[in-house]
């Protein structure tokens, strides 16, 4: 058994925000949800924070860790502890904190909403995962292939809306409008699921506003924190790819037209 240090970061609407000292009796093998669990249960049940899965396929734990973002059900204790200090426990950055661990993900729902968040993606013939996509040891990475009584998969997105890259993204802290990487990743994957041309003007008119990918400071800890391998830094630099192509044929498609003009006027 270890016993555990904690900070948790505490917080209720109309108190002073302070960090509470704690320690606690856990497993081995335990993952910070199970800190946070037995806190609750055997030290303080005021105590405020998410869960849900247990296996980050919902994101609603997300929370920072010793002041990096992280999921606590798949994070091991003895990841983040080096068995003296104690683990610093608060919540996400750049959200509005509702109590203690909790923070408003209300108008970060809005923004995935507006981006075309889906959170499933289109049939497919075959999973573009292998077994080494989940770090399992000793297995021989390969295809995951079709079942034969299944002619297509549906599949979850990647992206669990976790809000963890934007609470690592340091644009997020000088502009509350920006749509964020987890927004701006969400306008990538709807934009490439249809070729409709309306559809495809309202996205990439949404990436390329005041408050889209040109805001984008090209930090990359949205990636460097994502759980899922979602790369929204990946994704905002292709959207400003395709936004700057565009103005380019935009561009040149005026040059020409201007050019045939002169011609056919000097005849």
């Amino acid at each position: 058994m270890l016993k555990v240090p904690l900070e948790i970061f505490r917080y209720k609407p109309g108190q002073a925000a302070r960090y509470d000292l704690f320690t606690v009796e856990v497993t081995e093998n335990a993952h910070m949800i199970d800190v946070i669990d037995t806190v609750w249960a055997k030290h303080d049940p005021t105590l405020t924070f998410r869960r849900a899965c247990h296996h980050s396929s919902c994101g609603s734990c997300a929370l920072r860790i010793n002041g990096q973002e992280k999921l606590p059900c798949i994070v091991r204790v003895t990841d983040v502890w080096n068995g003296e200090r104690p683990i610093r426990l608060e919540p996400l950055r750049n959200f509005p904190i509702v109590s203690d661990l909790v923070v408003e993900v209300g108008e970060f729902f809005e923004r995935m909403s507006a981006a075309g968040m889906t959170i499933t993606c289109e049939g497919e013939d075959f999973l573009p995962l292998t077994v080494d996509s989940f770090a399992v040891a000793g297995v021989e990475p390969k295809m995951v292939e079709l079942p034969d009584n299944l002619s297509r998969f549906n599949r979850f997105e990647q992206c669990i809306e976790c809000g963890i890259c934007m609470s690592a993204c340091p644009t997020m802290a000088t502009d509350t409008k920006f749509l964020g990487p987890a927004g701006l990743a969400a306008i990538y994957q709807a934009r490439h699921k249809t070729d409709d041309p309306a559809t495809v003007t309202h996205l990439l008119g949404l990436a390329d506003g005041e408050h889209g990918v040109w805001r984008c400071h090209s930090a990359f800890e949205c990636t460097e924190a994502c759980p899922q391998a979602v790369d929204p830094a990946g994704k905002i630099m292709a959207l400003r790819r395709e936004l700057a192509l565009r103005r380019l044929k935009k561009l040149f498609g005026i040059q020409k037209d201007d050019h045939a003009s002169r011609v056919a006027n000097s005849k």
